[in-house]
């Protein structure tokens, strides 16, 4: 299956999934809850997730992993737990959509800081990610996707230890509009030197998601593009989020989203989905666009 993957990639634009964080929010997940601990304990709502993203038109869909690293899952109470959550995600996520559509194992940052920035050696998180990685890949994920990084040499690190798990490896970090004009990430780290490194890394997949909403993803498409001859994947916000009555808010509608995508693969870009506040309704816009494009 990682084989058809790629295969399906060089034939064709694929369409990921949008959210997975706000929309379990939206079924019920409380402030300070682990996602992930949803996998065992409210299992239908995360499949409930993915069926609806599959229904709209996904040809990838995302596991309900991105936290599920031992030390993220360590303030869980589930750091030897790191097998089971990432199988049941798999598991849940290949029933819900059936084979017709990819199931990529969802790799988010730890939120440390690699040695010198932070106390934790580089070896450590090669070590955390791997673990991790093996897991996903172990119980049926077709693909890995590190997803929102900021810090260069953390991907960097995500990178190497999901190369040796035999399936294509994503690699997509966020960026905003700098006062240059340039798009870096919160790190300082610019779009088209990232795109270079994890290029000579090894990502299969070049991306950039979260960070901003869609009006600035066909300048981040276009540099990706123009930096590596990888495929690139993009997966913007549903806008800028705003707080209203005490609950962030995603202003946005599918049909302001969608009128980005036609820019967006124009720049070059052959996944686009959506992160933070997007809908199936949103995937749903991003389908018709994708198809109606060729």
């Amino acid at each position: 299956m990682a084989e058809n993957f790629l295969k399906s990639l060089r034939s064709r634009v694929l369409v990921c999934d949008g959210a997975m964080g706000t929309e379990l929010i939206r079924r019920g997940l409380g402030a300070g809850v682990c996602p992930e601990t949803w996998n065992v304990e409210r299992a239908a709502e995360v499949a409930a997730v993915h069926r609806a993203y599959a229904g709209a038109g996904a040809d990838i869909v995302l596991t309900n992993t991105f936290g599920a690293n031992r030390w993220k899952l360590d303030a869980c109470g589930l750091a030897d737990e790191v097998g089971k959550v990432n199988a049941a995600a798999v598991a849940l996520a290949r029933k819900a959509v059936g084979r017709g559509v990819f199931v990529a194992g969802d790799i988010g940052p730890t939120g440390r800081f690699v040695a010198p920035l932070g106390p934790d050696p580089r070896d450590a998180f090669v070590e955390v990610f791997a673990e991790q990685a093996r897991a996903l890949v172990e119980a049926g994920a077709e693909a890995l996707i590190l997803e929102t990084f900021t810090s260069l040499n953390e991907i960097l690190a995500a990178l190497d230890a999901a190369a040796g798990t035999g399936v294509p490896v994503i690699a997509s970090m966020s960026f905003q509009r700098a006062a240059d004009g340039s798009h870096r990430t919160l790190m300082g780290h610019e779009a088209a030197s990232c795109a270079a490194a994890l290029d000579a890394a090894g990502a299969a997949i070049i991306g950039a998601n979260c960070g901003t909403g869609p009006e600035d993803y066909p300048d981040i498409a276009k540099t990706l593009c123009r930096a590596t001859k990888r495929p690139v994947l993009v997966e913007p916000n549903a806008g800028i989020p705003r707080l209203v009555a005490g609950k962030t808010v995603f202003p946005m509608t599918p049909g302001q989203f969608a009128k980005f995508v036609r820019p967006i693969l124009k720049a070059g870009a052959r996944i686009v989905g959506g992160c933070c506040g997007t809908t199936p309704e949103h995937i749903r816009a991003v389908r018709r666009v994708v198809d109606a494009a060729g």
